[in-house]
């Protein structure tokens, strides 16, 4: 086993993408390759023989002790944990199916926080403009242990596996929504493939997508998101009212 290193608690990666937390196994819910078939660049990469490969396990209401719960529910907030494995798919490195979320308002869709706790991520956003596939913003956001990642409103997101290991990160994010996965599906995943050494090759679906910019959406938090949440969870309230982020986020720079 390998420890993650996170204060909330003492956090143990074990085999097939498995995690312990305080000691106790954490029950997950896994992801196989021939979920991702429909977002995939080369969808024929998946056989009989590969399709039932676990790409990720996503571990849901996640507690560090059972006090906390209450918490949570009283914010509707949940804290999520994601494993992801280190492999190719082709040309493509591990990547999520890829969501969007319904609106918390006119206008404004709700937000969700990530932190990376082991490993590197690229996270892919854009936004959509309409049904038909318009995007006017694509950005590109990488972090490293430690770096806390802003999904702005209006944003759909990916995320790609880049590092050479397991990559272990967590998200906060409203209770009151069921992430879309239609869109990303539709269209063939997002705007433009992330393939291996950083390539970016447009997904041919998509009708002029814009040039894909490199962002900046860290967001800062002292600890961790989930420590930092219990310390303060008022201070979390823009995952249900979005207007409660700074100009910055919501406008994704």
């Amino acid at each position: 086993m390998q420890l993650i290193n996170c204060p909330f608690g003492k956090l143990k990666l074990g085999e097939d993408l498995g995690l312990f937390l305080n000691g106790t196994p954490l029950k997950g819910e896994p992801r196989l390759l021939r979920d991702l078939k429909p977002v995939l660049r080369n969808p024929g990469f998946v056989t009989d023989q590969n399709a039932g490969k676990v790409l990720y396990m996503m571990y849901r209401s996640v507690v560090a002790e059972p006090t906390h719960s209450k918490t949570f529910r009283m914010h509707s907030v949940r804290f999520d944990l994601t494993v992801m494995d280190s492999c190719l798919l082709d040309r493509e490195p591990n990547k999520t199916l890829g969501h969007v979320h319904p609106e918390a308002m006119p206008g404004l869709s709700y937000p969700e926080l990530y932190q990376v706790l082991h490993g590197r991520a690229t996270y892919l956003l854009q936004r959509i403009q309409d049904g038909r596939g318009r995007v006017s913003d694509f950005l590109i956001v990488e972090a490293g242990p430690g770096d806390a990642v802003l999904i702005p409103p209006n944003y759909g997101h990916v995320t790609v596996n880049v590092g050479e290991s397991p990559l272990v990160m967590a998200n906060l994010v409203s209770t009151r929504f069921s992430s879309n996965y239609g869109p990303y599906k539709d269209l063939r995943g997002a705007s433009y493939y992330l393939l291996e050494g950083g390539v970016l090759e447009p997904n041919p679906n998509y009708p002029d997508p814009p040039k894909p910019v490199r962002s900046n959406l860290k967001y800062p938090v002292s600890k961790d998101i989930y420590t930092d949440f219990i310390c303060c969870p008022k201070s979390y309230s823009f995952l249900n009212d979005p207007t409660r982020i700074g100009v910055r986020y919501c406008r994704g720079q």
